[in-house]
Parts: structure tokens; sequence; C-alpha cells
């Protein structure tokens, strides 16, 4: 016919090779009788040749029968069962065991350990006011109880209730003088927490006397009992007189008139005022007052430079705080243990349950420290 076996292979898409296997009878290049048969029926046409006669004689020739094709039914995949035995079942109640008293352990401290939130909006810290009546307002858990008193006096406001979102006011009858307001809140399950405000009523009439020789002192009230609180210190000194409070010196206006508070240990106390005006003698006032502490109760001031302060009080961080406090800020922070976090501890300068602690470490000192009751 004049053809190549490379222009058959072409043409065909039948490989070289394979067409020369098949040209030679070499059947052991081949791939195998299904695809060898293929290719000579598409050779077979190719050339115009009776395909059926060729595969018959490549059967002949092969002399090797075409293994008959068997099937084997797939076998089921045989899932073993879960056999609850001890072995299984020990560990898994031990383990629902221990999860249950930990989900117990938390609920009993989230419920039972951490303080009901109680937070003095209005007035923000100790005030100065010209009216009879003053409206506190603060916020606190929405299910709580509170009380309000006010010394001196013992003026009780009790069974205050928040609103739902905490919001709380009330109306509080203030003396002429210092006012030591107590806000008290007891939720739920009983715990309680408290804060305090001390507020100076002055009568728009009222008029220090000047060149008076004595210390008109408002508070604290002879043999009162201040329980996790510092003591309230307020009055009257003779005009341009220096004040000072168990040597402590305290601020004093224009007037004579002075309101701060002092922090002691628990126990009988004497509190001790000295006025020493420009002329004359010292002047000396003092007050016998109890002091009791039912919690740690931690005030810190910032002093020199500024520091970082977290504080986190029965494992709660307390808001407002993680932040940069100022040289002379000062806060309280009070529970059944309060954790100080200060980036300079040297700046951190700490009262502990009326204790004088001092700062928590040295200037730049990174410190964390726990003040437990």
């Amino acid at each position: 016919m004049g053809l190549t076996v490379e222009q058959a292979a072409e043409e065909t898409r039948i490989r070289e090779k394979f067409l020369r296997a098949l040209e030679n009878g070499d059947y052991q290049t081949l791939p195998g009788a299904v695809y060898t048969k293929g290719f000579l029926r598409n050779y077979a046409e190719y050339l115009k040749l009776d395909p059926d006669a060729l595969i018959q004689q490549f059967q002949s020739e092969r002399g090797t029968p075409d293994a008959p094709r068997s099937f084997e039914p797939m076998r089921p995949i045989m899932r073993r069962a879960v056999i609850l035995t001890p072995a299984v079942l020990v560990p898994v109640a031990v383990l629902a065991a221990v999860t249950l008293f930990l989900a117990y352990l938390y609920y009993q401290f989230t419920t039972f350990a951490v303080l009901p939130r109680l937070e003095i909006d209005e007035p923000a810290g100790d005030a100065i006011v010209q009216v009879a009546e003053y409206t506190v307002r603060g916020r606190t858990v929405p299910d709580g109880r509170l009380t309000i008193r006010v010394l001196p006096g013992g003026d009780a406001i009790p069974d205050v209730r928040a609103a739902p979102d905490g919001a709380f006011s009330a109306r509080v009858p203030l003396k002429p003088g210092a006012n030591h307001v107590d806000v008290q809140v007891f939720d739920a399950t009983g715990k309680v927490n408290q804060a305090s405000r001390t507020i100076r009523f002055e009568s728009a009439a009222a008029s220090p006397s000047p060149g008076a020789a004595a210390i008109a002192l408002d508070l604290p009230t002879n043999g009162a009992t201040y329980t996790n609180i510092p003591v309230p210190v307020a009055g009257r000194a003779p005009a341009g007189a220096a004040v000072t409070v168990n040597g402590k010196p305290f601020t004093v206006s224009a007037d004579g008139r002075f309101a701060e508070s002092i922090s002691v240990p628990a126990g009988a106390q004497t509190i001790r005022i000295v006025a020493r005006p420009p002329t004359g003698a010292e002047i000396v006032e003092s007050r016998s007052v109890t002091v009791a502490f039912t919690m740690a109760v931690v005030t810190v001031q910032i002093r020199g430079t500024e520091s970082w302060l977290e504080a986190i009080v029965d494992g709660a961080v307390v808001p407002g705080t993680g932040r940069i406090f100022a040289p002379g800020q000062a806060a309280t922070f009070s529970g059944r243990q309060v954790t100080l976090r200060a980036g300079n501890a040297g700046a951190t300068y700490v009262v502990f349950n009326g204790q004088d602690v001092g700062p928590l470490g040295n200037e730049g000192q990174v410190i964390d420290r726990t003040f437990a009751q």
C-alpha cells in the first residue's frame, strides 16, 4: 500500500512500537488482550482488512485464552459496637463529677464572694453645699437594698430601692457643719458593700468668728464607731491657723474650715486635732472613737510622679482602674481580697486597714501586692 509504520501510527493514534509489535507478532510488548484487540480492530479498519479475521488469528497465535472475569461481592464494613464497661464508665463518671464540682465552686464564688457594686456619682467626692437637703445619687446592683445614714444625728433613710438599671437617689437631711453620709447596699444573697462621703452644709448667712481662740469640731463624734471607713474629721479653727490631725497636716480654708478623713488602725483610738494660729497659743481638741475592719480596706495615693494602677477586688477588676493615675490622686478599695498592680511602685503609697504601708516598692518598679482580711 506504500504506507509506513510512522504514517499509520500518526493516522490511527496507535503508538508506533505497538504497531511494530503487531506486525512482528511480538505479543509480549503489547499491553494486554483487551487493548490489543482494540488496536487490531482499528488497524484492520485503517488497512481495510477484516477485523474479526485478524482478531481470530491473534488469539490462535497467542494461544492463551482470556481469563474469565470474576466479581466478588463487597464485604460489608463491620463497625464495632461501643461496649460500656466499668473501665469506660468510671473515668467518665469521675470527669463529670469534677466538672460539676468546679461549676459549683465558680457559682459559689460569683454568688457569694464578689461584693455588690456600689458607686456614688453625686457627690463625686467630699463636698460643701449651702442647702439643708442634698440628693445623693449613684449606681448599684438592680436588686440591691440601700440604707443611708447621716452623722452626726444618726438620721437614717432605710430601704432605698435601686431602679432596674441599678441607679438610685435619695434626699438626705444635713446639719450645719460636716455631715458624714454612709451608704450601704445589701444584695439578694445578703452580701454588703458600703461607700461614704463628707458633705459640709454652710448656710449662706453663716459667718466665721475671726479671732475665736477655739476649735469648733463637728466630726468625729466622741465615742462613735467607724467600720471599714476612715475617720472623718471636720470643723473650724481660728482663721489663718495651721491644723494637724494625729500629726497629719489638713487643708484649711481662708475662714478656718477643714474637712478630711484620717486612717487609723482598728481598736480604740484617740483623734487629736491641733490648731496653731499665727499668734497666740496652740489649741488642742481630741475625740475618742472605735475603729473596726471586717474586710480589707486599701487606700492608695500617688505621690511625686504618675503611676499606672489596676485594682482587683475579689477577683474582679475595679472599673476606672487600669490606667495612669496622676500625682495627688487617691482611691480606696475594699473587699475580702484586694490586689494592686502598680507600674511605678515607688510612687504608689498604701494604707491597709489603717496601717501606713508606705510605697509598694522602688521607683519605676512594676509590682503586684495582695491584701486580705
